[in-house]
């Protein structure tokens, strides 16, 4: 049960639902058997992650302490103290933090035997070490010089910064990984990032709060960091990542359910796109094709009926003698092509009146 509810824990914090996966990192803890010190240590240091993510700086550094006692090689258990120490302003423990969890991943990497997803996780958490304690390296040589600088004056209690939380997104095609990390005002070289190929790292400060961003993802698939490149727009960090194997990505982490869950699926081709119909705006599809074959149809069926009764008037005036045929040709013309009468009595005896078709008006024409 405790590792069920520590699998349901990771996904929902893949899906940024902390305080949901900081509930199920309690219970994963709480009906723990504690009789593997590891796994207890694992679960405490992934709580105290998701404490960062909710800024409970003390509830951090306390989980991440007892992952430590538990398992004094917990590497992700120094990043997680040091993150908690430096966002409380004790920069100088969290500076050691960072430092015993370097020392901590050299050992342990040297007790690896093969290659494997475990030696790429101590990979980038090596890395995130590095990021950090140079942070805080830089942090504290500032501030003694700022200290130096200004000895005469009282030196005033800096308040803690909490990291910013900002959504990042991305887009792909088949050969690359596109991110992007909504911050604006910044410049290229206010933008840290640092790639291996199954790790991300990003960091920077938010210009318009002054608090510190950080990014840090295990990769979902391997791709070539000595590729990697970054840009910095006026609203956005752009990052390009190169895969290596033209995968479809579900999400960019690695521990996300939608990866851990599906095969690797391969990029398809580019989608056939359906010509759409005209006019486009119509609610209801209509096929113009099928459309001007049946007015051709019926073009070429009245063609036909009006040739065979032009056929049958042609006959009967051949065939006529010459009265029916005056009879025709005077009814035809007086009625204005109304009426057709081959009686010459009738005809004879006045002038053939028009006789238009219903709902019509006979006029005649001005010259």
């Amino acid at each position: 049960m405790s590792k069920q509810a520590f699998e349901d824990a990771n996904e929902a914090f893949v899906d940024d639902k902390y305080e949901q996966a900081y509930e199920l990192y309690t219970k994963a803890f709480e009906s723990d058997e504690k009789t593997d010190n590891q796994f207890t240590s694992k679960v405490l240091a992934a709580r105290a992650q998701c404490a960062l993510k909710l800024r409970k700086y003390a509830d951090a550094l306390s989980d991440s302490n007892n992952a430590i006692q538990l398992d004094e090689t917990n590497v992700k258990a120094y990043l997680r103290k040091g993150t908690a120490l430096y966002n409380q302003d004790s920069k100088d423990e969290a500076l050691k933090a960072f430092a015993r969890g370097l020392e901590i991943d050299g050992i342990v990497e040297k007790n690896l035997c093969e290659l494997s997803r475990e030696f790429t996780i101590f990979l980038a958490t090596n890395d995130q070490l590095k990021t950090w304690k140079e942070k805080c390296e830089k942090d504290l040589e500032e501030k003694k010089s700022t200290a130096t600088e200004e000895k005469d004056k009282p030196a005033a209690a800096a308040a803690p910064i909490p990291p910013a939380k900002i959504k990042h997104s991305f887009y792909q095609s088949d050969s690359t990984v596109n991110i992007q990390i909504p911050i604006k005002g910044l410049k290229k070289d206010q933008v840290q990032v640092q790639t291996t190929d199954t790790t991300l790292s990003v960091s920077t400060k938010v210009p318009a709060t002054g608090n510190d961003y950080s990014l840090e993802i295990d990769l979902a698939y391997p791709i070539d960091s000595s590729r990697t490149s970054f840009n910095v727009t006026g609203s956005n960090i752009e990052i390009k990542l190169l895969k290596k194997q033209a995968l479809q990505w579900s999400s960019l982490d690695a521990q996300s359910s939608a990866n851990k869950n599906q095969p690797p699926v391969p990029m398809s081709g580019v989608a056939t796109v359906k010509a759409p119909t005209y006019p486009s705006s119509s609610q209801r599809a209509k096929d113009w094709n099928k459309v001007e074959a049946s007015i051709k149809q019926d073009e070429k069926d009245n063609k036909e009926d009006m040739g065979d009764a032009n056929s049958i008037f042609q006959q009967l005036y051949r065939d006529s003698d010459e009265n029916t045929r005056r009879a025709m040709n005077k009814s035809m013309y007086e009625s204005g092509g109304t009426c057709l009468n081959m009686n010459w009595e009738e005809v004879s005896k006045g002038k053939i009146s028009c006789e238009p078709p219903d709902g019509m008006e006979w006029k005649k024409y001005d010259s």
